[in-house]
């Protein structure tokens, strides 16, 4: 193996019941898959947010990294005011252009990282000191795990589909207080819900409702939510999946999308 590789056990399952005995994540310049051992066939599989991330169009995001060049490019030259405008500092303003919009991008990503990592601990039940750079994100998960009547079943949980062949890590899963109707939930730090993070978890509740199948298992309804939790507020935004059939069918669209440009590489 690589050593620039990172391999980490994300699920266990040894439960006899004719899941895979363990699922593997891994991580390879900044590529990820998943290894999912199913009756001694291991299977790579890419994960549905590299699926996403690779065809799924994000209009806003690109003219976020333009305003984003632009602006670093002004503050850049801002200090040199009533100074020579040289080849050299005009090369240097650009360079800033370039590099501040992936730089912050960058750290908004790893902040969500760990804003992941901190709520998967909490609802778990292990409780750990929040950053500053954290606190509006956690009070607003605070607030809406506390408005909602929930039982955790899963946290940070990889589910797949061997017929389809993709993998990913749910949020969480929670099944209703007093109802059997089960909640995914995919949490969000962005400053807005995209259409995106619909079809992201539409892939989850597929792949979880094959994987209930091969063990026999009865789903209820599954009822699929993003969160999303402010990072300047204590705020949180709640949008359900409005059609789950419709983003199920763009789903499996960009998952068709993504085979053929992976065949053509």
């Amino acid at each position: 193996m690589p050593r620039n590789e990172e391999k980490v056990l994300i699920a266990k399952m040894g439960r006899g019941d004719g899941l895979p005995s363990h699922v593997h994540r891994v991580t390879e310049r900044r590529k990820r898959w998943y290894e999912v051992d199913v009756d001694g066939v291991l299977y790579k599989m890419p994960s549905v947010t590299t699926v996403l991330g690779k065809v799924w169009p994000k209009p806003a995001l690109v003219n976020w990294f333009a305003k984003r060049g632009r602006e670093a490019m002004a503050e850049y030259l801002r200090d040199y005011t009533g100074e020579p405008v040289t080849e050299g500092l005009l090369q240097e303003a650009v360079d800033e252009a370039k590099l501040a919009p992936k730089r912050d991008s960058d750290e908004a990503a790893d902040l969500g990282t760990a804003a992941h990592e901190l709520i998967a601990e909490k609802l778990q039940g292990r409780i750990h000191p929040v950053p500053a750079d954290l606190r509006h994100v956690m009070d607003a998960f605070d607030q809406w795990y506390k408005a909602e009547e929930l039982e955790l079943l899963e946290a940070e949980c990889a589910v797949y589909s061997t017929q389809n062949l993709y993998a990913g890590t749910i949020d969480a899963l929670f099944k209703r207080k007093n109802s059997s109707e089960l909640l995914l939930v995919d949490f969000k730090t962005s400053k807005r819900i995209y259409t995106e993070a619909h079809i992201q978890l539409s892939g989850y509740s597929h792949a979880m409702r094959e994987m209930a199948g091969r063990a026999g298992w009865d789903i209820p309804s599954i009822v699929t939510q993003v969160i999303r939790l402010g990072k300047e507020a204590a705020e949180f935004e709640v949008e359900q999946t409005p059609d789950g059939r419709s983003a199920l069918t763009q789903w499996h669209s960009a998952l068709e999308f993504y085979n053929t440009l992976e065949g053509e590489l």
